[in-house]
């Protein structure tokens, strides 16, 4: 049980151990881990998130041991961070301050283990009320409060000031307390000031008022404690004096913000931070101390154009990390960082992924730091590289996370065969740039420049993207520049201030974090900024925007109207971060996702398009492609039209990005498996008519004119499991006990190996390659449409071919009048055969979840049945006898057609049988409706000889011979 230690106050507030600015005070003052230690903690010093709190205050706290790894893994958790058990509740003791007690030592509490020293008490106080969490740490992100355990019988410390280094203003004086103790020998105190002792006493404390001189601008004070023993202990702070009347040093010319690596090995350094007054620069390099040295340069043009600067000519080779501390207080990682260190995240990374990642300075700083990593050459090999078309994209969205058991770029890299084999040309990768944690969508962002290093290094990335340009694949981002997470530099500078870089509020109605402020020119720089980082280093083809709809500052408040309606200036704003890609990349690919609001959508559709530019806008038809592969038709609710750029009449390019599912989506077949419509035996909710069903959503969606996308899995009938596994927590898609929305989902390879679901993505395959053997499916002079009932039929007219495609998404047998646009000869994609058409309409039979796609111009069928199909083909009567045809070609080597006529519904068994009536191939053996059939014979396996082919129907038997000849 915990003792109550509270009543004595005062006394520990004047002998205590003070840490950041008195946010913890501690009886005893020099607190061991044998020894049981209350603690006092403050609100008001800390990042302000308790104070005035009213509810319950927790601690979620640990120990960071001599065997803690990475120099600062908390260890001995006795809770996690989302259990509030009654042994972690600080006492409330008024004017919001808290109190707890380690008991009956720190060890015994946390229950070291023997031989393991403990260095620090580690803490995060969190208040709960009605069930939220509130953060309370040291500062703005709320990291992590340590408290020192002391281990030998002398010891010193500064009492004043409470961190190692204080900066003054030059007309500053400071009065420094210190204080030691013993438990051997008569203590005594001395004072040394840059090694010159200038006091000393006997006494526990002594104070000492430092008025710096002219001399004075960097100061090291160091208390010794002795015991007169030969037993001492030294503790030390570091005071740095500013020039308040420095003379302003401007910029070198063309000097941009952040990170400038010079040739002659230096390092320039730019900051734009108006209304601050000073910034140094602390770093590996110099110990973490604000050195007058690195104090940095000021260009000042007003209040609100300030700028700080150095340059750093005397860094060693090898890897450094940095950051900005601001007028003495805030420390922040430069704004372009290309990369960052995380005190919470980096631990959890593996060699593997990041070989030879320098070390969290936790020991050194805390919040997030800039990582200056040696340079690395990389040769980029696909110098030819030309990316496709925007009309003629088919991209495949992924989340790494989600994608790949081992989750980074080399693996991704090793992953490229597959969707080079699937045909996609392009790979829209879910956000890559630094994020809060590592396993996230990435829509969390909080170093918009820097890549996720738990995604691996900017050499794997390169390779990623220059192995893909080989394939001719071009490689999308996700950006996400709508807001921005708490540790973003340029929060952690002015916070939700309405005069820099974030809005106090939201001004639109979908904001997460904070929402980034468009019209003002530091936000406009910053995305400029970002745009060229990535074409410039990474070579990267182009951009998905997220969140679009942000872009705006007039609808603060807004439930929705405001936001969804036309914004002039978020036309003007996105038209120009346009303009900066197509600076940078003059064909490089925009993409915004807005979502609804053609009269705006088309601005940019149209914006600079008779350059070869135009903006392509994402087209969410997943509801549409769910109800028709579930079998609903009622009311137009599954009609197709929309994933076409013509449903965009205002649109003057093909440039609506047509998806059937993203990350944002129910899979379809979670909906079909769940949901799916049927009529006697047809049922779409059994796996194997699933599947077929996303074959038939692939014909009605590749072959279709415009970009495509597609996501992940999506070609492995992804989106089902028995315990909801596969599924967006959406309500009522999916079981309460289903993984969050945007939680880890498990990754399936396994799936490619299932025969039937292998067929899904060889057929979707087949159909990519159909629609890059034409410009008739991406560019075709003219077009019809019929997608809105359960019977849905296109054409497509081009001077290289004719296509007509007809599919049956209703859940019974139909008969479809199909219109060839002239007579001849017409071949069927998917059975290798072909037909003569001598009129224009003919009726074709069509079973549920069946379709063809026709074409004047043979474009190769697939090499395996991957389809069902009845093979029927009628002139718009029901055959008035049962037929047995005599097989096209004859001789063939090694195919045919075999064809046959029913007059009436029947048992039907087509077999082929050798001179000695062994029987060597079934060909049909199930129930058919009346009609005319075609069956494809492939013989390949088969020596040449003669034949027989038998038909069993309507209670009669027929036979034909055919003569195979190789």
């Amino acid at each position: 049980m915990r003792s109550s230690k509270f009543l004595p106050l005062l006394f520990l507030l004047f002998l205590s151990n003070s840490l950041w600015a008195q946010i913890i005070t501690t009886e005893p003052s020099f607190p061991t881990e044998n020894s049981e230690v209350t603690i006092v903690y403050d609100a008001t010093e800390g990042n302000g998130e308790l104070e005035g709190f009213s509810g319950d205050v927790y601690l979620h706290t640990g120990l960071i041991t001599d065997n803690s790894s990475n120099g600062g893994v908390w260890k001995y958790v006795p809770y996690g961070w989302t259990v509030n058990d009654e042994s972690m509740k600080a006492t409330p003791l008024g004017d919001d301050k808290w109190g707890f007690t380690y008991s009956p030592s720190v060890r015994d509490f946390f229950g070291v283990s023997s031989g393991e020293e403990v260095e620090q008490i580690a803490i995060v106080f969190k208040g709960v009320q009605n069930g939220e969490i509130v953060r309370e740490g040291k500062d703005t992100g709320g990291s992590d409060i340590f408290i020192d355990l002391f281990t030998g019988e002398t010891n010193a410390q500064f009492l004043s000031p409470d961190k190692e280094f204080v900066i003054l203003n030059d007309n500053e004086s400071f009065e420094l307390e210190g204080a030691g103790s013993t438990n051997a020998g008569t203590l005594s105190l001395t004072l040394f000031k840059n090694g010159n002792e200038v006091l000393s006493d006997t006494s526990e404390t002594l104070t000492y008022n430092f008025t710096p001189t002219e001399s004075d601008t960097d100061v090291t004070f160091d208390l010794v404690a002795d015991n007169g023993q030969n037993v001492t202990d030294t503790a030390s702070v570091f005071f740095t004096v500013v020039d308040e009347n420095k003379s302003e040093t401007p910029r070198p010319e063309g000097l941009e913000d952040g990170i400038t690596r010079n040739a002659d090995g230096s390092v320039t350094l730019s900051l734009f931070a108006p209304s601050k007054e000073y910034v140094h620069v602390i770093g590996s390099f110099n110990d973490w101390t604000p050195k007058s040295d690195y104090l940095m340069n000021i260009e000042h043009h007003g209040s609100d154009s300030t700028w700080f600067w150095i340059e750093l000519d005397d860094l060693e080779a090898g890897d450094h990390a940095f950051q900005y501390l601001v007028d003495g207080e805030v420390r922040v990682s430069d704004p372009y960082s290309e990369l960052i260190l995380d005190p919470f995240n980096d631990q959890y990374i593996t060699d593997n992924t990041f070989p030879d990642l320098m070390p969290y300075p936790s020991e050194e700083t805390e919040g997030w730091v800039t990582y200056l990593r040696e340079e690395q050459d990389y040769t980029w090999e696909a110098s030819d590289y030309q990316r496709p078309d925007k009309e003629e994209l088919v991209i495949y969205e992924l989340l790494l996370r989600d994608f790949l058991n081992e989750n980074n770029f080399q693996t991704l890299t090793d992953s490229l065969n597959y969707l080079e084999n699937l045909g996609v040309n392009a790979i829209e990768l879910m956000p890559v740039s630094e994020f809060d944690g590592n396993l996230s969508w990435g829509y969390n962002p909080n170093h918009h420049l820097a890549l996720d290093k738990a995604y691996g290094t900017p050499e794997t990335f390169k390779r990623f993207v220059d192995e893909a340009h080989k394939r001719g694949m071009a490689v999308i981002l996700d950006v996400v520049m709508n807001h921005a997470s708490d540790p973003n530099p340029f929060f952690q500078l002015y916070g939700n201030d309405d005069s820099y870089y974030f809005n106090s509020q939201a001004r639109h109605a979908y904001n997460v974090f904070n929402d980034f402020d468009h019209s003002y020119s530091g936000t406009q720089y910053y995305n400029k900024r970002m745009i060229e980082h990535w074409i410039d280093e990474y070579k990267i083809d182009g951009f998905r925007w997220d969140l679009t709809k942000g872009f705006t500052q007039n609808c603060s408040g807004d439930s929705g109207g405001c936001t969804n309606a036309p914004q002039t200036d978020r036309i003007k704003v996105l038209k120009k971060y346009a303009d900066y890609q197509w600076a940078a990349d003059e064909d490089f690919i925009v993409i915004f996702e807005h979502l609804g609001q053609e009269s705006e959508e088309a601005q940019w559709a149209n914006y600079r398009v008779d350059e070869g530019k135009g903006i392509m806008l994402w087209g969410n038809m997943n509801h549409p492609y769910s109800e028709a592969t579930m079998g609903y038709h009622d009311g137009g609710k599954s009609n197709l039209y929309g994933v076409l750029s013509e449903s965009r009449s205002s649109f003057e390019k093909r440039y609506l990005v047509g998806y059937m599912e993203s990350h944002d989506e129910q899979w379809l077949m979670l909906k079909n498996r769940k949901f799916g419509n049927s009529s006697g035996d047809y049922d779409i909710t059994d796996l194997e008519t699933a599947l077929g069903r996303q074959k038939l959503a692939g014909a009605f969606f590749f072959t279709l004119p415009g970009p495509k996308m597609i996501w992940q899995f999506g070609e492995l009938g992804y989106g089902y499991g028995d315990n909801g596994e596969q599924c967006l927590n959406e309500s009522p898609d999916c079981p309460s006990f289903a993984p969050g929305r945007t939680a880890e989902k498990p990754i399936r390879w396994e799936y490619f190996q299932d025969e039937e679901r292998l067929k899904l993505y060889k057929t979707w395959k087949e159909l990519i390659r159909l629609r890059k053997s034409s410009p008739v499916f991406t560019d075709p002079v003219s077009a019809s449409y019929s997608l809105s009932g359960s019977t849905k039929t296109f054409t497509l007219e081009h001077d290289d071919a004719t296509v007509v495609a007809v599919g049956n998404f209703g859940v019974t047998e139909t008969t479809v009048d199909v219109n060839f646009t002239n007579s001849g000869e017409w071949f069927d994609f998917f059975s290798g055969t072909s037909v003569n058409v001598s009129g224009a309409d003919f009726d074709l039979n069509l079973d549920p979840g069946e379709f063809k796609i026709y074409s004047t111009k043979d474009f190769g069928s697939p090499d395996e049945e991957l389809v069902t199909s009845n093979e029927e083909f009628s002139n718009g009567n029901i055959p008035t006898e049962f037929q047995l045809k005599q097989n096209y070609p004859n001789p063939f080597n090694p195919s045919t057609v075999i064809s046959y006529q029913l007059a009436g519904g029947s048992e039907v068994s087509l077999k082929v049988y050798d001179m000695l009536g062994r029987e060597v191939a079934t060909l049909v053996n199930e129930r058919k409706s009346a009609g005319s059939y075609q069956v494809h014979f492939d013989a390949s396996n088969l020596s040449s000889s003669m034949y027989i082919y038998r038909l069993q129907a309507g209670g009669k038997v027929f036979t034909q011979k055919m003569m195979l000849i190789k």
